[in-house]
């Protein structure tokens, strides 16, 4: 819930899944985007360093449901690690862990 605490806030949507999250009922989620399962990824790491979600999921504040709509490869990834000089070597995600 750490976005959605301030993310449309007056979404039925999000106002569901603030309910939810405070009884601690679980959600059935339908999964929208898959990174393979040897991809390190951190949400917390990303958003600590300024990224938004928009860089990585597209205008999801304009949204009422998500759909996939980025592309998520290594070459993406990659591609934007460059563009803001982040660390592209392999060692960084066992550091970061």
């Amino acid at each position: 819930m750490s976005c959605h605490q301030a993310v449309k806030t007056d979404s039925p949507h999000i106002q569901k899944l603030a309910a939810a999250a405070l009884d601690k009922t679980s959600i059935p989620w339908v999964r929208v985007y898959r990174i393979p399962a040897f991809v390190y990824f951190s949400h917390r790491l990303h958003t600590q360093a300024g990224t938004t979600c928009e860089t990585c999921h597209g205008p999801v504040r304009e949204r009422d449901l998500i759909a996939k709509e980025v592309s998520h490869n290594m070459l993406s990834c990659m591609a934007c690690h460059a563009a803001k000089k982040a660390r592209n070597d392999c060692s960084a995600c066992h550091e970061e862990r």
